[in-house]
């Protein structure tokens, strides 16, 4: 990222630089409204930025899906991406089409779509005798999981997930991070907005602070602490003894 300033019609952060080498595991931070959709959507090109460039491998994606697409598989929020109510599929058939398509792209064969399939949905622990049913009847964790199958599918060297781990219970955290940990250590660089970094901090590398306007960009033992997280979350942070709580307040 090269002078990055993102937002709509006006700012919402300006001029970021940052440079990440895979593999790295990046998790982007900050307040309800503090940029972190927006700045993940410029990443991977659906939004244009209103100034600076973005590159991969020297490549200048910047505004381009179609460019960053070739680099990048992106997992979006569940709570934006309605499965079952607008698609009626099966969870076989959500996973098919978007194999298909890059079986398309590159030239396999039929066969190797249904190795495709079979593989991303086994990866996500997703249990065989749900593959035929409808999107709709899975729970929260499995449609998000479900999400993830579908990027994965590409094998890109970056994998960008927004809230991944937002509204799933606890079993479904768990088995979450540990795709997203996995994929760091298959060489990717994995991004991840996130609001509680403790589940995902053994993996990260660096942490993206985001808040009223600022950023921060640094290891998570120089990014998570208590004077740091108080500049952007400001009236959000609590102390208590020891202890720092933070309250996901919109700004």
């Amino acid at each position: 990222m090269e002078e990055l300033t993102v937002g709509y019609e006006k700012p919402v952060i300006s001029r970021i630089n940052a440079v990440f080498r895979s593999p790295a595991f990046v998790q982007v931070m900050g307040p309800n409204g503090a940029g972190k959709t927006t700045l993940l959507r410029t990443i991977i090109g659906t939004l244009k930025p209103l100034k600076g460039r973005v590159y991969i491998d020297g490549d200048d994606v910047t505004g381009s899906p179609e460019k960053a697409g070739k680099y990048i598989s992106y997992v979006p929020q569940i709570a934006t991406y309605v499965l079952g109510n607008v698609f009626p599929v099966t969870v076989w058939e959500f996973v098919e089409f978007e194999a298909e398509a890059y079986a398309k792209r590159i030239g396999l064969r039929r066969d190797d779509v249904v190795k495709l399939v079979e593989k991303a949905l086994e990866e996500v622990a997703i249990p065989r005798d749900l593959w035929g049913r409808g999107v709709d009847k899975l729970s929260g964790g499995q449609r998000q999981r479900l999400l993830i199958a579908r990027a994965l599918m590409k094998r890109t060297p970056v994998v960008v997930m927004d809230e991944p781990l937002s509204a799933i219970d606890a079993e479904g955290r768990e088995i979450i991070a540990g795709i997203a940990a996995r994929l760091k250590e298959e060489g990717r660089i994995v991004i991840v907005s996130c609001h509680d970094p403790e589940l995902l901090l053994e993996k990260t590398d660096y942490i993206i602070l985001l808040g009223y306007g600022e950023y921060m960009i640094g290891r998570p033992e120089d990014i998570l602490k208590t004077q740091t997280l108080a500049k952007l979350y400001r009236g959000g942070l609590i102390e208590y003894g020891k202890h720092v709580h933070i309250c996901d307040c919109h700004m």
